[in-house]
Formats: structure tokens, C-alpha cells, sequence
């Protein structure tokens, strides 16, 4: 007689997962797996379903190979506690940790290792207890800083970058949240209103749904990224061939909108990053900051806006080092 197979839907999927592993999965994190290929899908999109074996099967292989394949490299006597893969990312950028990315970030988790009261087999003695004083002189985005103040610790940071030390210094000062909320929705405002009558807010409308639905047809998900890894075609002759189909839509789109893509100068980083259209966005918003009165308001408006234009650039992550 043949096995029944245990189906779970995602809810449940996380709820056993969550249990199994005894750290917090969430149903975005088995929506992940589905949606990447890691874990085969059973029905429809209204009511998916998944395999409670290849879910288990799943985190077996990833842990178990992980752990071995460093402990191989390094030794048995890794202090695979530090690995803290049983995190999830909402919890290694738990609250003001998530304000901005930044290059070579230690997680916060990290940090209360080495500067809390515990010990265990490998940390076997404490050197910080509360009202102690720690420096931190290349401190980065400030995640000692923060850790610190946690664990009722004083801490000074120091960092070559302006910028770094404007990331630290907001992440561990107050702020007034309504005050900021109210600028927040301010600058939105004005921001609609001026990017209302440009051609670029229809011209993204007309692009987005021609993506949509060639995405639909030539990349489903999560079908075709099954068939990536599994290596049942070429992916680079297969995405070749439509990203020249796409791009010569995408040029028809930019000739129909008048959208001009370059700036007049390209001097600076800021010149090159970003289409015209998008950095006099950048510039109108970052005048309007100006205009607010509190500094601790600014600072944190300035911030966000970073973050902001990092995701709208027009050029890839690696490709930043060749913008000279």
C-alpha cells in the first residue's frame, strides 16, 4: 500500500517548520522557498500546498551541510553558536538596525555575545558589565553603539565617514516619532504633487504592466526558476535572447514618453546614477528637508532619502566601483 503524502499549506508549513527548527519561520519564509525553487508546490495559486517531507528534507540538507562543510575547513572546534543561523533576518536587522544598508555589517547579535554577561564554552569569562564605557573606533552604521545601550552600557563611537557617523548618531538619539511622522507625510505631499503632471509617472504605469505580463509568459514563478536549477536549459542564451526583446521595448517606451535618461553633465556619482527625471526628484525632496527646522528631524529624513535613492539608481551594486 503506498504512503500518503502529508500536505501542509504555507501557514501550516510555518507552524511545523517553526517547531522543527525551534527558531521563528515565518509564511513569507516558506513563500520564499516556493516562490525560489527550493521546495516543489502541490495545486493551484489559491490553494498551494507543499510536501511536509521535502520541507523537511529541505532543512536537513541546508543545515547539515553547512555546519559540516565549514567545520571540514576549520575544525571540529568551530564555535558554530556564532554562525546564529537560527535568526532570521527580521531579527539580525531587529529595529533601528534596519534604518540602512551598509556594506560589512556584523549583526547585533554578534555584538551582545562579546559585550554581555554570559559565558559558555568558548567566551568563559565576561569583560563589560553596566556603566562601563565602550569605544568603537571604526564604528560603522553604529551597531555596537546600539547593542550597548541595550545591555545598559556607555559607548563612544568614532568613523572617518560623515555619513557613517550621521547613520550611528540617529539611530541612538531621540527623536519626536509624531513630529517626524508629520515631515514623513509632509514630503510625501509635496513630493505627489510634483512628480504629478511628468511624463515619467506614466511612462513607469506602461512599463510595468508590459513586464508584468511578459514575466508572466516567458519567467513564471516559481516554474522557471525550478527549471534554472535543475539546469533544463541554457539561462544565460535563454535570458539573453529576451533581454534584447525587452530592451527594444523598453527603448519604444522611452522614445513614446520623451523620458531622457542621461543628464546634461555627468561630473559627479549623482550625475551618472540616475535618469534626469529621478534626480530632479532627489533634488526637490532633499530641498524640502532643508526647509525643516529641527536638526534631529533633518538627520533622519536625510537618511531616509539615502536609503531612498539607493533603491532607484540606474546601475547594479557591483557596477558602482566603475562609475569613474
Amino acid at each position: 500500500m503506498l504512503k500518503t503524502e502529508e500536505l501542509l499549506n504555507i501557514k501550516e508549513a510555518s507552524v511545523w517548520a517553526t517547531e522543527h527548527l525551534g527558531k521563528t519561520v515565518t509564511p513569507s519564509n516558506i513563500a520564499y522557498l516556493i516562490n525560489y525553487g527550493r521546495i516543489k508546490k502541490v495545486g493551484d495559486n489559491a490553494s498551494v500546498l507543499i510536501a511536509k517531507d521535502d520541507l523537511f528534507n529541505y532543512y536537513k540538507a541546508y543545515k547539515n551541510s553547512r555546519e559540516f562543510i565549514w567545520k571540514d575547513q576549520l575544525g571540529d572546534d568551530l564555535n558554530w553558536a556564532l554562525s546564529f543561523e537560527q535568526y532570521t533576518e527580521s531579527q539580525t536587522t531587529k529595529h533601528v538596525h534596519r534604518l540602512h544598508p551598509y556594506k560589512g555589517k556584523f549583526i547585533p547579535q554578534l555584538v551582545e555575545y562579546f559585550l554581555d554577561n554570559h559565558t559558555d564554552k568558548f567566551k568563559t569569562e565576561t569583560f563589560f558589565k553596566k556603566g562601563d564605557i565602550v569605544l568603537d573606533p571604526f564604528c560603522g552604521s553604529g551597531t555596537t553603539l546600539v547593542q550597548a545601550n541595550e545591555l545598559g552600557i556607555n559607548a563612544v563611537g568614532i568613523d572617518i565617514s560623515a555619513f557613517n557617523a550621521l547613520i550611528s548618531n540617529i539611530k541612538v538619539k531621540k527623536v519626536n516619532l509624531v513630529e517626524l511622522q508629520t515631515c514623513i507625510n509632509d514630503v510625501s505631499h509635496w513630493l505627489r504633487q510634483f512628480t504629478s503632471e511628468q511624463a515619467n509617472v506614466e511612462f513607469e504605469s506602461k512599463l510595468t504592466e508590459y513586464l508584468n505580463k511578459y514575466n508572466n509568459k516567458f519567467f513564471p514563478s516559481p516554474e522557471f526558476k525550478i527549471r534554472a536549477r535543475k539546469k533544463e536549459f541554457d539561462d544565460k542564451s535563454y535570458t539573453a535572447e529576451h533581454e534584447a526583446i525587452v530592451l527594444k521595448k523598453y527603448n519604444e517606451v522611452v522614445e513614446l514618453y520623451g523620458i531622457k535618461l542621461k543628464q546634461n553633465k555627468a561630473e559627479r556619482f549623482l550625475d551618472k546614477w540616475f535618469a534626469e527625471s529621478v534626480r530632479e526628484e532627489i533634488d526637490f525632496v532633499s530641498e524640502q528637508i532643508k526647509r525643516v527646522k529641527s536638526k534631529e528631524i533633518r538627520d533622519v529624513l536625510t537618511v531616509i532619502l539615502s536609503r531612498t535613492i539607493r533603491s532607484c539608481r540606474a546601475t547594479t551594486h557591483a557596477d558602482l566601483a566603475t562609475l569613474v
